[in-house]
């Protein structure tokens, strides 16, 4: 991996001497400012952003991440907090691309999983290792996703599982064997896939998707779905079974 240059905008702290962490392959500056951040970005000077939720008054964190992406569509952004986030916090969290929250005190490997979140190929090689089988209940008689098993198997519409793919539900319908949706619909199966292996059956997978989770902030999987983040739980779901920090 190439060295990645973060800039952190902390005025609050929350991430105690960021200057003094030793990193590999991870460059830790500190910007005084949000003008010294948004003209760094502009710049082309950062790879990764890293901000303090709680920003002086004024500030919200949702706009100035908006500004930011005017400057650099796309670039991956870590909000700091030393608080729990509120459920206010993490659906608007949820609802962002590229976007990890992070809880400190932090470690250094902590630290990294986040970052390993938002630059998948840093974890290249965990990532292979997975490899989930496929899940013939939601595989139709030529082999391929099929969007109405999903929609049974994971108790959601088609809406919803049309929403997860990015498109509208008549596209859905209309080009179900495309390249683009099989893509897409591949995060529900390694969900289900991962979830098979860690609690044995689909009984199993629906009482998870049903349950409040802490690592969603006491949502459930369900929940997180309908935001339309599956692909966001299929990652969290390869980590469960690599046995990764949660």
């Amino acid at each position: 991996m190439n060295n990645l240059r973060a800039l952190i905008f902390d005025p609050d702290t929350c991430l105690q001497g960021p200057q003094n962490r030793q990193i590999e392959n991870i460059t830790l500056c500190p910007a005084a400012s949000t003008e010294e951040l948004t003209a760094s970005v502009a710049a082309g000077t950062a790879d990764l952003i890293m901000v303090d939720m709680e920003l002086p008054q004024g500030v919200n964190w949702l706009t100035l991440v908006a500004e930011l992406r005017k400057q650099k569509p796309g670039i991956p952004v870590i909000l700091l907090t030393g608080k729990t986030p509120t459920e206010k916090d993490w659906m608007s969290a949820a609802l962002a691309s590229r976007l990890q929250v992070m809880q400190t005190p932090v470690s250094d490997s902590e630290m990294m999983y986040h970052i390993t979140r938002l630059f998948p190929t840093v974890n290249q090689t965990a990532q292979t290792e997975v490899a989930p089988q496929p899940v013939e209940q939601l595989r139709n008689e030529h082999g391929r996703l099929d969007a109405n098993l999903v929609s049974e198997m994971f108790d959601i519409t088609m809406t919803d599982v049309a929403a997860n793919v990015g498109i509208s539900r008549q596209a859905l319908g209309k080009t179900p064997d495309s390249l683009n949706i099989q893509s897409a619909l591949h995060h529900f199966e390694r969900v289900a896939s991962n979830l098979f292996s860690l609690t044995g059956s689909e009984k199993g997978l629906k009482m998870w998707l049903h349950s409040s989770n802490k690592r969603f902030d006491k949502h459930t999987p369900l929940e997180i779905i309908k935001l339309g983040k599956v692909a966001m739980l299929a990652d969290w779901a390869d980590d469960a079974r690599l046995g990764n920090p949660q």
